[in-house]
């Protein structure tokens, strides 16, 4: 699957989460439940003339600006904000089906039936949409990168976005995520994008739960960079083995952007427990 995808701009904002690039053969075959058919636009990349440095050029929405609050961010141990307010999301996740299919930017996990899985934040609901990764993270911490990151993105009724950032160092497998790696030779195959069945997936098993979260400001790390998304990053990583992060790395060699300017805002350190 070539690393360059063109960017959909599609009738619903979740469509749009954090991925925001359908090839033209996953717009044939990837699941509809998320959004309508969408319209095309410019192409954008990982590298070269349509790479994250010329994002700003092709989206304006994409462009730093002393007050914009783009992602991801480099997160600063000694520099993290202090706040009772600031809750934890409370998950609600079960075992479901997932289809796992290419989208040309990226490998993503979509839930067969939207609803299923869900997180509560602020006593407001989020429905999770869909999970993607990147590698290698996107986000860092103290400047580090880890190998690689997942995305699960999450919609409210009112169309407002909520992000888990979930950060990946090499070690074991990943059980949880057996499956989904094991889908992707099938799903990036010439004559399909798409896995040919879904996975069953607990989203509860995804993430750090012992871990203490990272609360921010920030946007869409793909074109078109919408701002407004409530992210919240796990300090701690989960693991993937080398296996598991080549069968991705080996369709998409790099899809991460660089971090962006914090702007003044503030990073609230979240304690779970």
């Amino acid at each position: 699957m070539t690393k360059y995808a063109a960017f959909y701009v599609p009738l619903t904002a979740v469509a749009l989460a954090l991925t925001g690039a359908v090839s033209a053969s996953a717009t044939a075959s990837a699941p509809t439940s998320v959004a309508s058919a969408p319209t095309t636009g410019p192409e954008w990349s990982y590298e070269g003339a349509t790479g994250p440095e010329h994002w700003g050029e092709l989206f304006p929405t994409c462009a730093s600006t002393p007050t914009s609050k783009q992602s991801p961010v480099d997160i600063s141990r000694q520099d993290l904000t202090q706040s009772r307010k600031v809750k934890a999301p409370v998950l609600d996740y079960e075992r479901t089906a997932f289809t796992v299919h290419d989208t040309g930017a990226t490998i993503e996990a979509t839930p067969v039936n939207i609803g299923a899985n869900a997180i509560t934040l602020g006593g407001k609901r989020f429905v999770l949409q869909q999970f993607h990764v990147h590698a290698p993270s996107e986000h860092t911490i103290d400047g580090k990168p880890a190998a690689m990151e997942m995305h699960l993105v999450h919609k409210s009724a009112d169309g407002e976005l909520a992000a888990l950032g979930v950060l990946f160092e090499l070690g074991r497998e990943n059980a949880a995520l057996a499956d989904f790696f094991d889908s992707i030779p099938a799903s990036a195959a010439a004559t399909s994008s798409t896995a040919p069945q879904p996975v069953q997936i607990n989203p509860a098993h995804l993430v750090p739960a012992w871990s203490d979260l990272v609360r921010y400001d920030g946007s869409l790390t793909t074109p078109p960079c919408g701002e407004g998304v409530i992210w919240s990053v796990y300090e701690r990583p989960r693991m993937i083995s080398k296996a598991q992060l080549d069968a991705f790395t080996a369709v998409h060699p790099q899809n991460s952007r660089p971090v962006q300017p914090l702007n003044g805002r503030d990073l609230f350190e979240v304690d779970v427990h």
